[in-house]
């Protein structure tokens, strides 16, 4: 019964606009929190310039989730 359930979802076929539209759904919330947490944790990049302080803040949007629990595990 699970299994047969199981097959029927992972089955379910999805067209290229559903797959982009999730994605956005998904992305931008993420993109969004990650931009505010970067604005607002701004006490590492001030030692970098040019080239390395956009990596460094594009790193620190993408990997916002990781750096929110590691801030909290250091507190």
């Amino acid at each position: 019964m699970l299994l047969t359930k199981l097959r029927q979802v992972l089955s379910y076929q999805l067209s290229t606009a559903e797959l982009i539209g999730i994605g956005l759904l998904l992305g931008v919330p993420y993109l969004a929190v990650g931009l505010v947490w970067s604005s607002t944790h701004t006490e590492h990049p001030h030692q970098l310039h040019g080239a390395d302080l956009v990596v460094s803040f594009l790193g620190s949007i993408a990997s916002w989730p990781v750096l929110l629990f590691a801030n909290v595990c250091m507190t």
